[in-house]
């Protein structure tokens, strides 16, 4: 029986030859497709990164990641990446290396130098920093750490107390015992290492004292088994550690992300009488200040502000005079600004080489319209760049 060709048969069988035609020159385009290769370096210890590696990625190993970042100290998004890709891949960039430079020639006689990392949200500051304490960790210093400053103030659903050795502060008891775990996981091998220990008697309660020689992890310890007394161990951990650093028995860099949080003019915190507490009224945010006081010598101090730690407010501009307004200028007055910029040309093409050796983007196209779309933000491209 002959198939009769109508109008509509022979618009389907052209149909079908255009649809297989595509097919094949999409195949055929796939053969030559090369998938590109990131530029890495083979240098994974911080501390020998120089100039000529600005661009590349170099990969934190597994063990080191656990070490510094388990409790905090990576954005979200950054982590989810990571596991996804089975690496912790980090790019080398010029504000992280200025820094680390500086930290090599510093003269650690003299008092603590300040930092402050600044520019718009999204810029890479958070890994930046992140990078500056994978160098210090691997240069044995202390991490006094405090991964984002924001997450202490925000929601109401916390435990507020007022402060029963400090009149008219409020404690936050459970937030500081998490941070002295994330300061114990972070430090605990050196800290057993230097055998630090305290130099007077602390007196908790009539049954609770620490006394004078006792060492600091057992400090720590107390603060994180009796979380009533977590907010004054921090406090004098860092009172102790600030005098251990000032008879050269140790070093200690103090990095705080989202530093002008302190600065806000209110937080989503209430006492168990329902009084809203403002930063300048909680105990954490007063030994946060004080740690980036340069009154202690041998380390250094990193800060970084973001517009979008401000909580609703002072967003505008991410400039620091903006985010911590005069007030908290003169107190880190002086300090070296270090601003972290969108990526640079080579740094956005090698970063869409690493999506692409990964396989997370499938085609070499639309990179102008991703450059337009992300203004070359890593954050912001990342976000482009994620699964539906």
């Amino acid at each position: 029986m002959r198939l009769i060709k109508t109008p509509v048969t022979l618009l389907k069988m052209k149909a079908y030859r255009r649809l297989c035609n595509y097919a094949t020159t999409a195949v055929k385009q796939e053969i030559q497709y090369q998938i590109p290769k990131a530029a890495r370096v083979e240098k994974n210890n911080p501390g020998d990164h120089d100039n000529h590696d600005v661009s590349k990625f170099y990969t934190i190993d597994p063990k080191t990641v656990s070490n510094i970042f388990h409790t905090g100290g990576l954005p979200k998004p950054f982590t989810e990446q990571t596991k996804m890709f089975a690496e912790t891949a980090v790019m080398i960039r010029k504000p992280a290396l200025e820094v680390i430079n500086s930290l090599k020639s510093t003269d650690f006689q003299k008092p603590a130098v300040r930092y402050l990392l600044y520019g718009q949200t999204g810029s890479g500051k958070s890994i930046s920093l992140a990078h500056i304490l994978h160098y210090a960790y691997s240069s044995k210093f202390i991490l006094y750490h405090i991964p984002y400053v924001p997450i202490w103030l925000k929601y109401d659903r916390k435990e507020v107390n007022w402060s029963s050795s400090k009149n008219g502060m409020a404690d936050i008891p459970l937030i500081a015992a998490q941070w002295l775990k994330h300061f114990m996981h972070q430090n605990r091998a050196l800290l057993d290492e230097l055998n630090l220990t305290t130099s007077q008697d602390y007196v908790w309660s009539q049954r609770e004292t620490t006394p004078k020689g006792t060492t600091l992890n057992e400090l720590i310890a107390h603060g994180i088994n009796r979380a009533k007394y977590a907010c004054d161990c921090m406090d004098i951990l860092l009172n102790e550690l600030k005098t251990h650093c000032s008879n050269n028995r140790c070093k200690m860099l103090v990095a705080i992300d989202g530093f002008n949080a302190f600065y806000n003019e209110k937080t989503d915190l209430k006492t168990e009488d329902r009084v809203n507490v403002t930063p300048q009224q909680i105990t954490m945010v007063q030994t946060g200040l004080s740690a980036v006081l340069s009154d202690w010598n041998n380390g250094a101090i990193v800060m970084v502000t973001s517009p979008r730690a401000a909580l609703n407010t002072r967003r505008e501009s991410h400039l620091p005079i903006y985010l911590i307004g005069r007030q908290g200028f003169e107190h880190i007055d002086p300090f070296i600004p270090v601003m972290v910029p969108e990526l640079s040309t080579a740094e956005f093409n090698n970063m869409l080489d690493y999506y692409e050796e990964k396989r997370w983007l499938q085609k070499t196209g639309g990179r102008k319209e991703l450059e337009f779309l992300t203004s070359k933000l890593p954050a912001e491209l990342m976000a482009r760049c994620a699964p539906l």
